[in-house]
Formats: C-alpha cells, sequence, structure tokens
C-alpha cells in the first residue's frame, strides 16, 4: 500500500504564468514514519526556537535554511516525487473551472506516474466546502476506477506528509516563476517534472 500527498502552488487566476501539482509518495508506513520524526528532530534540535510557536510548517512562511534542511532530509528516504505543471499562458482548459482543473491534473499525473493502478491511500490538502469536497473525491475514485485507491481530504496542520508535499510544490514554483532552481536540486534524484500540454 501506498501513501501518495498532494499539494499544489502557483495559480489558475491572477499574475501566475503556472500552476503546479506534486505529488509525494511513500511505498510503505516505515519511510512515512521517518518523515514524521524528521520532523519531531527538527521541533527539538537546532530548529526548536524558530518553529516553537509554528504549528504548521509552510514553505512560503519558512526561512531558506530550514526549507533546505527538510528538502535534505527528505532526499534520505526512499520516496518518489512528481509534479505537473499547467502553463496559463497556453490556457488549453480555460472553458474548465478550477476545481476541475485541478482534479484534472491530478489525474493527469497519477496515470503519468503509472500510479493509478496501484493500491494507495491519496491524501489531499483540505480546501473545498464540505459538498464540494465529497463531489470532487467521489470523482476521483470514479475516474480512478480502483476499489484499493483511497481518497482523503485532509488539514494539512494534522498531516506532516501535506507539509512536505507544500514544500515540494513551493519549490517548484520557485523554479517554474522565478527560475530558481536551488530547491529542487537537492531532491532531483528523486524528482519527475511534467508539463502538462494536452491540446484543445
Amino acid at each position: 500500500m501506498k501513501f501518495i500527498y498532494v499539494d499544489e502552488s502557483g495559480g489558475l487566476k491572477g499574475d501566475f504564468n503556472y500552476f503546479n501539482i506534486s505529488l509525494l509518495v511513500f511505498n510503505d508506513e516505515k519511510e512515512l514514519k521517518k518523515l514524521k520524526n524528521t520532523i519531531k528532530r527538527f521541533r527539538r534540535g537546532k530548529y526548536r526556537k524558530q518553529l516553537k510557536n509554528v504549528k504548521e510548517i509552510k514553505a512560503y512562511k519558512s526561512d531558506e535554511k530550514l526549507i533546505k534542511d527538510l528538502l535534505k532530509n527528505l532526499n534520505r528516504m526512499e520516496i518518489e516525487v512528481y509534479s505537473i505543471y499547467y502553463n496559463n499562458k497556453k490556457d488549453p482548459l480555460k472553458n474548465y473551472s478550477v476545481n476541475e482543473i485541478y482534479q484534472f491534473l491530478i489525474l493527469e499525473l497519477l496515470k503519468l506516474s503509472k500510479l493509478n493502478n496501484t493500491p494507495s491511500n491519496l491524501f489531499i490538502d483540505k480546501f473545498l466546502p464540505k459538498t464540494l469536497e465529497k463531489k470532487f473525491t467521489s470523482n476521483l475514485r470514479n475516474f480512478l476506477k480502483n476499489n484499493t485507491f483511497n481518497v482523503s481530504c485532509v488539514h494539512s496542520e494534522n498531516n506532516t506528509g501535506i507539509q512536505f508535499a507544500d514544500l515540494i510544490s513551493w519549490s517548484t514554483f520557485q523554479y517554474l516563476e522565478r527560475k530558481n532552481e536551488a530547491y529542487l536540486k537537492i531532491i532531483e534524484n528523486k524528482y519527475i517534472l511534467i508539463e502538462f500540454n494536452q491540446k484543445e
């Protein structure tokens, strides 16, 4: 059973050029436990003061050294990391809603990474009202057509996996929007970046 964590960065509206969705994949609970222990070590060690009153680690609120040290620890684990990015200038899905594009990109990334037929627990950061969330998760399950694929929307502040997926999507944003590859270079041996280029 795999554990897959999803987060996004950038935007589909406004001044953003790109939107990306990233997947952080663990093959078993043993490796996932290492991730949780990493946060505990950081909170008790040299980042104790910095993280004292921080309930959730968010990349855009954290300093460069903390982000890089977290990514270095992540790179030592047995993981898979995938990101798919959408170019707003091309805008091939302009007739779809933001939620539809978000869902479509997740499915596309799962297929391209060949994870859609693998027994998995998929965790997505809560971002929708309850009624839309049920429809969203139901649609994902129907598209996946896999009874062993569990989809859950969770609060990121209570989920270490989502917080690390946030680090990855934010690092991808730095590369795409700001041409800063310093963060992705840390995990480049575990990381695959895919451009969404479906034609209308």
